[in-house]
């Protein structure tokens, strides 16, 4: 979920049936926008459809026409993007390529087309591009394939100072880990650092920091701490689940005691998340949907 321009914007990961079929009878994927109370439009009836097009201040729900994965959506030099799995966008869909794309929506909000796509040239397989952020004016994705293919780890997209658009000669994809085709679990863009979480093959999470967008290192946790999952900065320090990160090292700020962490990483794209609100750290649990509230007079 992303807060952009006082509303929220919610993807629809997986639609149903490859989509309802709403503007091209074809593949779609879906992009739910609040109103700006943050309130959300109903399933339309009868059979729980989806809800109207949004308005310039309406909830509803925006179309993808070729995407059947809608992960992630930012704000990228004043145009809004969403990061897909996608059809090629010639008649040659479902013919064994199926790249991950980007779609940016209309001025009206409510249909947003495809873009650009990685990779490129086609290739036989799937893709998705996943989570974005923005570092050093430029636009990082990360990257999966089914296969384990992909010998890159994420992708920059980096127009031209003075372009809007992104074309397919701005993509610069990039790797870090030995063998490629890690997995972005978070972005999180700090002052002039950006810290980024990947699970790579064999079940490793690890968490690297850059501050020049390409050269990383990766940040040691103490041996007990888990897999990171996700981090936020937290009043004067930054926070990886629940620990803390200070010129000194990693100390412990808080442990949930149970036999099994709640924050387990069983789903790469649904790890555990962290918040924070009104002067309190919040994490989701992903055993049972718990909300854990860390702060001054709270519990753990």
């Amino acid at each position: 979920m992303r807060a952009i321009g006082g509303r929220l914007y919610v993807p629809d990961a997986d639609p149903p049936y490859n989509g309802f079929g709403v503007v091209d009878h074809g593949t779609e994927g879906y992009v739910f926008l609040s109103d700006a109370t943050g309130h959300f439009a109903p399933a339309s009836m009868p059979h729980f459809r989806l809800p109207g097009r949004p308005g310039p201040e309406t909830a509803g729900a925006a179309v993808l026409p070729r995407a059947y994965h809608v992960i992630d959506v930012i704000r990228f030099r004043g145009r809004l993007y969403a990061s897909t799995g996608s059809v090629l966008p010639t008649e040659r869909a479902w013919h064994g390529a199926s790249p991950g794309a980007l779609h940016v929506a209309s001025a009206d909000l409510a249909r947003w087309s495809y873009e650009v796509d990685y990779p490129f040239p086609w290739r036989d397989g799937v893709w998705r591009l996943g989570f974005m952020v923005r570092f050093r004016d430029a636009l990082y994705a990360g990257i999966e394939d089914y296969d384990g293919r992909e010998p890159n780890d994420y992708v920059v997209f980096a127009p031209a100072a003075e372009s809007t658009a992104i074309r397919r000669e701005d993509a610069h994809p990039g790797r870090v880990t030995p063998n490629g085709a890690a997995l972005t679990l978070r972005w999180y863009a700090d002052g002039a650092r950006l810290y980024w979480i990947t699970l790579e093959r064999g079940g490793t999470a690890t968490l690297r920091v850059t501050s020049d967008g390409s050269t990383w290192t990766a940040i040691d946790l103490p041996v007990d701490a888990g897999r990171p999952t996700d981090i936020t900065r937290f009043r004067d320090a930054l926070v990886v689940l629940t620990y803390r990160l200070e010129d000194a090292g990693p100390t412990l700020r808080a442990r949930v005691t149970e036999r099994k962490t709640p924050f387990e990483l069983s789903d790469a794209f649904c790890s555990a998340p962290i918040a924070v609100y009104r002067d309190a750290l919040y994490a989701g649990g992903q055993r049972d949907g718990a909300l854990y509230r860390l702060g001054e007079g709270a519990a753990p």
